[in-house]
Formats: structure tokens, sequence, C-alpha cells
């Protein structure tokens, strides 16, 4: 299946069966058509020639020349690509190299176009032939000057002057010339306003050549034009997307701004927690109070000791048990409660851990 770029370059695929010995390698390079039976290929082609490209080889070719032509040339067949100069539209093949890129092995071709050298063919110069008048032998009448005669032998017509004779605005309008008729010096003036005028049509034959030049080169502009305007679309394209690119970078930096007001307040918090020395006080009475207990726990045990030494007969000793078990629950509970506020104090370190490790990774503080 061929796509075509624009509508005036017509890829046609062909349909060859056997041409795998049909044609040279390259034939015709450098001339209006060439035909091509290998890949990837370098050819050169005279302007608005054309090429004919033979797949011979066990898989399809892919191929394609940004922003001019592509196609696909499966085995066994053959495609024809046309590069016109003229009644070609915006698409027109004029002078250059054009890249053909395989899209499937990534090799490149290339078609070079070329101008065709114009061939000049020098005026060629005739000597004027000078052609010597014949004289002419009158032979005069005898005339009898005394004979007479009532006949007309002619009749003449006098070259009138008047406005109103037609003779007069014709060939007879002319003055009179009394200096001597040289051929020789008219045959020599006439070769050279002869060689005068070929020379003007050489001149105008090249004028031509570089008006289809002038042409070419506009055609091409025109070309490059399209492909501008092409590119323009491509370029508005990427304005849209620098455009959200745009939003998204200023709805991040909101983000930043506002994880930067999150991490000020937490800074501060972590700050007021580390001047507040309540739960240091706290922590501090209560070891106190623990140290406390365990001293009165130990002169407890003494005087339960020296009780135990005295009682030893005393076969009741509920009371004394009664006494430890509540000093050692006020032990315990104060132990607990100790252990709690020193749990929420490391609890709060880590979380002021966290948001220096959060400035330092993220913030670069």
């Amino acid at each position: 299946m061929i796509k075509t770029i624009t509508a005036l370059m017509v890829l046609t695929l062909i349909a060859t069966v056997g041409m795998g010995n049909a044609y040279a390698v390259i034939e015709g390079d450098g001339t209006s058509h060439v035909e091509v039976d290998e890949y990837p290929f370098n050819i050169t082609i005279l302007e608005g020639g054309s090429m004919t490209l033979h797949n011979n080889g066990e898989q399809t070719i892919n191929f394609v020349s940004n922003g001019w032509f592509e196609g696909s040339v499966p085995t066994n067949d053959a495609i024809a690509l046309e590069f016109p100069i003229v009644n070609c539209g915006t698409t027109c093949f004029g002078a250059g190299t054009y890249y053909v890129n395989d899209l499937n092995g990534g090799e490149f071709s290339t078609i070079t176009i070329v101008k065709p050298v114009p061939v000049y063919v020098e005026p060629v110069y005739v000597a004027p032939v000078v052609v010597e008048p014949t004289p002419v032998i009158v032979e005069e009448p005898v005339v009898d000057f005394s004979a007479t005669s009532s006949e007309t032998l002619g009749t003449f017509e006098s070259i009138s002057t008047s406005s109103t004779s037609v003779e007069s605005e014709g060939i007879y309008n002319v003055a009179n010339y009394e200096g001597e008729v040289d051929l020789i010096t008219m045959q020599t003036q006439l070769a050279e306003v002869t060689a005068q005028f070929n020379d003007s049509i050489t001149k105008l034959a090249e004028q031509k050549v570089a008006i289809e030049n002038h042409d070419t080169t506009v055609q091409s502009l025109n070309t490059q034009i399209v492909s501008l305007n092409t590119t323009s679309t491509d370029v508005s394209t990427l304005e849209q997307t620098v455009l959200s690119l745009q939003l998204e970078k200023d709805e991040l930096n909101a983000q930043i701004t506002t994880l930067g007001n999150t991490t000020a307040t937490q800074l501060a918090t972590i700050t007021s927690l580390k001047g507040d020395t309540t739960l240091d006080v706290k922590i501090a009475e209560l070891e106190s109070q623990i140290v406390t207990l365990d001293n009165a726990n130990v002169t407890s045990h003494e005087a339960i000791a020296k009780l135990n030494a005295n009682v030893i007969s005393a076969g009741d000793t509920s009371v004394l048990d009664s006494k430890i078990a509540n000093l050692e629950a006020q032990i315990v509970s104060l132990t607990s409660e100790r252990d709690q506020w020193k749990q929420l104090a490391n609890n709060w370190y880590a979380v002021a851990m966290d948001q220096l490790k959060v400035m330092v990774d993220i913030l670069g503080l």
C-alpha cells in the first residue's frame, strides 16, 4: 500500500514477476530515468526524471523521505517514483540531494537530482556571397528617323506627387539617391546584422534558461514555505506542551511553598518542644519519687525483716503482706508512668528527626 504525501507526488506500484535478472544493478544513472536493482542505493537523476526501484530481496522494503514521499515495495515487486519540476503544484523536486530512510534496517539511500547541462550551439557565420553583376548587352534598335507612324508603342504612367495618388503612399514615396550602389558593402552589413541577430537569439536562450532556473528556485522556495508551515504547526504543538509543563512547574512550586510553610511550622514546634522542659521536669520528679519509693521499699523490707524477726512466733502476717503488696503496686504504677513519659519524649524526638530529614532531603536545607 502506497501512502502519498501530496496529490501531485504519485507513487505507482508496478507488479513484476521474476525480475531478479531483468535489470543491471543500476541502469541509466545520471539520466532522466534510472532502474535500481539494489538496496540501499545512491543514484543521480536529471530534473523532471523518474526511477523504478525493484525489490529482489526476501522481505518488504519500507522507506520514507521525510517531508517528500514514502512507500512500500513487497518482494518481487517494483515501485515507480516521479520527480516533477514543472506542473507539480507545491511539491516540486528541484536540484539537490534527497535522503531515503530504510524503516526496517535504518540505512539511508540518496537520490541526487541535477539540472540538465544546456547545450550551447555556436552560431555559424556565413560569409556573404558577392555576386558580380553580369553586364547586359542591350542591342539598340536602328531608328529610322525618317519613318512615321500613327501607332503608339506603349503607355506611360506619370509618377504623380499628388496627395491623392496611391503610389505616393507606397514604394514611390522615397527620396532620390544620387550616390553609387555598393552591393558588397550592403551584403557585408547584412552579414553583420545577421551575426548580431544570432547573438541576440543566443542571449535570449541563455536568459530563458536563467528564467527557468529562477522559476525552479521559486518553486523550491514555495516547497520550503510549505515545509515551514508544517514546521510551524509542530512549533505550535511544542508551545502548547511547554505551556502545560510551565503550569505543572507552577503547581510544583506551589506545593514546594506549601511544604516549606508546613516545615517552618514543624520546625517551630520542634524548637518549642526543645525549649519546653516540662517533660524533663516531670520525668525528674517521677524518677525522684521512684527513688524515694525504692528507698522506702528498702526501708519497708528492713522493717519487715525486723518485724518478721519479732513476730516469728506469730502466725498471722496478712497485715504486713498487704502493706508490702500496696507498696509494690505503687512502685509498678510509678514505674509504668515514668516509662510512658519517657516513650512520649522519645516519640517527639523521632518526629523532630523525621522533619529534619524531610528538610534536608527534599528542600535541600
